[in-house]
């Protein structure tokens, strides 16, 4: 047998623009809460495509679930919400953000959908309201700046949204689908937030990180990954001294023990360390023991008799329990605000242009003078941007220095 939906007579009729569920749409422009006060072109545009990918997300949720709504979905839906809400504020504009708006469009779906939602209105209805809900985001940027008391209005408009849907007598068939997209919804927000948060590397959620230093200050750290590497490492230490600066050189504890002198020699050189796993593979770092803290420190120990006190996820990777291992060690966890991707390159200029389009006052930069702790890569293309990117910076009137001059660590090196 068939089952049937009873709607509530009180519903208004389809594709009615009721003040209820029109205001849920202004959740939809909450992804601009993550701009900046004075974002980038790539910022407004990453924005732009959040907005896109929740709206988009919200009329595909409201589709598959139905014309009705439950108790359930609308606390599912709503507590959705406010969990994206939250997130969106306290995330930089980039691909989180969209991965953000992906699960607020379904909470909003869920939560104040239905026939006679605004989802399901015209097409000059929808435009309208979004258009006016990011000309209001705006102004309570402009207005209250990043007030986080203010920019919870997303979860306050869909909190009014909620009591305006219908509830109505399902059939087996509707309480399934109802269950399956209720799950499927919680589901997909649970894992994709877990994944953003383990592996956006200016994202706080799983322990503090520090991302990058005071945006008042003239200065910028230079940093170098996967090393020690011959002749790499010391090459780029040498350029790097010839213009006065010093980096910072996150080092793979089996490459440590392959080159510990090249360890000394930087350390001796006045350049910083730091912790960098031991076998900086794609797996290791989803083990609550991560032993690669501790291997690593001891190579430390074995080349220079200290260890560091700032470590860097391979990849930006991380989980709660590495945030607890490296604070219980006396260890920053230090990521990047500034990446060239400079190992998919072989062009020094286009490394050297990526950094200074993005740099700022503060930032931390990524450069690789190694790949994955492999002992002879070749990184010549770092060596032919360095003097590009400093000709840069010395322009722009930034300083490069250490991780631990540019924020205080507690000093470079710890007794392990």
């Amino acid at each position: 047998m068939t089952s049937t939906t009873v709607l509530s007579s009180a519903e208004p009729a389809a594709g009615r623009f009721g003040w209820r569920s029109g205001a849920a749409l202004g959740a939809l422009a909450a992804p601009v809460l993550s701009l900046g006060a004075a974002p980038s072109l790539r910022e407004v545009v990453t924005t732009a495509l959040a907005v896109a990918v929740t709206t988009a997300a919200a009329v595909a949720i409201d589709r598959v679930a139905g014309d009705t709504r439950t108790t359930v979905s609308r606390l599912a839906g709503w507590a959705t919400v406010a969990g994206s809400s939250v997130a969106a504020i306290v995330t930089p504009s980039g691909l989180s953000t969209v991965i953000i708006g992906a699960l607020l469009g379904a909470g909003v779906a869920l939560a104040a959908g239905g026939r006679s939602s605004a989802l399901r209105c015209g097409g000059a209805h929808a435009v309208g309201a979004m258009t006016a809900a990011v000309l209001l985001t705006v102004v309570i940027r402009l207005v209250f700046g990043d007030d986080p008391l203010i920019r919870w209005w997303p979860t306050a408009l869909i909190a009014i949204a909620v009591p305006g849907g219908v509830d109505a007598p399902l059939g087996t068939e509707g309480r399934t689908r109802r269950r399956w997209t209720v799950a499927g919804v919680v589901g997909a927000a649970v894992a994709l937030l877990a994944w953003t948060g383990a592996n956006d590397p200016q994202l706080s959620w799983f322990g503090p990180v520090v991302a990058n230093g005071p945006r008042d200050v003239p200065e910028v750290a230079l940093t170098f990954d996967d090393g020690p590497n011959d002749p790499f490492s010391l090459e780029i230490a040498e350029v790097l001294e010839e213009r006065g600066a010093r980096g910072t050189f996150y080092l793979v504890g089996s490459a440590i023990d392959r080159n510990p002198e090249i360890v000394r020699d930087l350390v001796e050189r006045g350049h910083q360390v730091g912790n960098h796993s031991y076998h900086h593979d794609y797996w290791r770092w989803l083990d609550p023991r991560y032993p690669e803290l501790d291997r690593t420190d001891e190579a430390f120990e074995r080349a220079i008799g200290r260890c560091p006190t700032t470590y860097r996820p391979p990849h930006g990777q991380r989980t709660p329990f590495i945030s607890a291992l490296a604070a219980a060690r006396g260890m920053e966890v230090v990521t990047w605000d500034t990446s060239a991707m400079d190992w998919s390159l072989t062009d020094g200029g286009e490394v050297a242009r990526r950094v200074l389009d993005r740099v700022q006052p503060g930032s931390i930069v990524l450069l690789h003078d190694g790949l994955d702790g492999i002992p002879d890569a070749d990184r010549q293309v770092v060596l032919d941007a360095l003097p590009i990117i400093l000709d840069g910076l010395e322009e722009r009137g930034l300083r490069p220095v250490s991780v631990d001059e540019l924020v205080d660590t507690g000093g470079s090196l710890r007794n392990c």
